[in-house]
């Protein structure tokens, strides 16, 4: 209890000097959780008062509950009884939301966003999915009380575009563009699939002062690519269904960048997300931006 006495009084000194509060001579007086400490310094000892203070009719009254002297390293203490003095903390919990699982419609637009049959390309909206698995979020708060956070980590994406029509994606002479699916050939679907590590920077608003269970957040992602292919399904001359690797590559970004917005309460959002890179490399494929809107559930 001394030892915790005198490292207190010395961090209220302290405390009360970079504060500004300007003490007394050599005495320093601090109201805390309904306690007044009074630390008295001079070149022989120092001497620790604390008074428990009560209310009544709009008048203060104090009671000395412990007192402390210490000299030459010796010390004597008196206390009517226990006390507890809560010290002041900083509550730096800022719960972000971005690990967990999401799914979503994905899509296809132009520079004015426009939807689907974009630059000849033509998708199957509902068939287009996209899964998120953010597996690592960490969060930096503006202060203290702030309720808001820098939000980053990293999550992986699996996106599969759904053709509309009996084509599919291939590189040829340098250039990714749409062929036909052979005459002979019992066609079935067509996607282009592409895996990507995603890393966010976001801004996530939480109103911790009374909840934490309703966020915002906005940002950007940054995506790199690290499987990309194009597939056709048909069946066999058996009947059976079979799928096969017709590209794989495409000129599809190495590296490219979403920007996300995600809003919701507690565990389960929603998100949209768009991309203001074009998917394919410049002049090596059609025009078109990712797009996509979906449900995420966080963990």
């Amino acid at each position: 209890m001394k030892k915790l006495l005198l490292i207190m009084a010395l961090c209220i000194s302290f405390g009360a000097w970079s504060a500004g509060i300007e003490p007394m001579s050599t005495d320093t007086v601090i109201i805390l959780g309904g306690k007044r400490i009074e630390v008295k310094e001079s070149e022989e000892r120092m001497k620790v008062r604390v008074y428990e203070l009560t209310e009544d009719d709009e008048e203060i009254d104090d009671e000395l509950v412990f007192e402390g002297h210490y000299k030459d390293g010796k010390s004597y203490e008196r206390r009517k009884r226990s006390i507890n003095i809560p010290l002041p903390s900083w509550h730096k919990s800022f719960d972000p939301h971005w690990t967990g699982f999401g799914m979503g419609f994905a899509n296809f637009a132009d520079g004015s966003f426009n939807i689907n049959d974009i630059n000849g390309v033509s998708l199957r909206s509902g068939n287009s999915l996209e899964y998120n698995l953010n597996i690592l979020e960490t969060s930096f708060p503006f202060s203290k009380k702030s309720d808001f956070a820098v939000v980053t980590g990293v999550g992986m994406r699996w996106s599969r575009y759904r053709l509309d029509g009996e084509v599919y994606f291939k590189e040829v002479d340098g250039v990714t563009g749409l062929l036909p699916v052979p005459e002979d050939m019992n066609y079935r679907s067509s996607r282009l699939n592409i895996t990507s590590l995603t890393i966010p920077l976001l801004i996530e608003w939480q109103n911790r002062r009374h909840s934490e269970d309703f966020f915002i957040s906005a940002g950007v992602v940054g995506v790199v690519k690290t499987i990309s292919s194009s597939k056709v399904a048909y069946k066999n001359e058996k009947g059976k269904g079979q799928v096969d690797k017709m590209d794989g590559g495409m000129n599809i970004r190495p590296v490219t960048m979403d920007f996300l917005f995600q809003a919701g309460y507690d565990w389960i959002g929603i998100y949209a997300k768009y991309s203001p890179m074009g998917l394919f490399e410049s002049g090596k494929g059609p025009k078109v931006h990712p797009v996509s809107i979906g449900l995420h559930i966080h963990l």
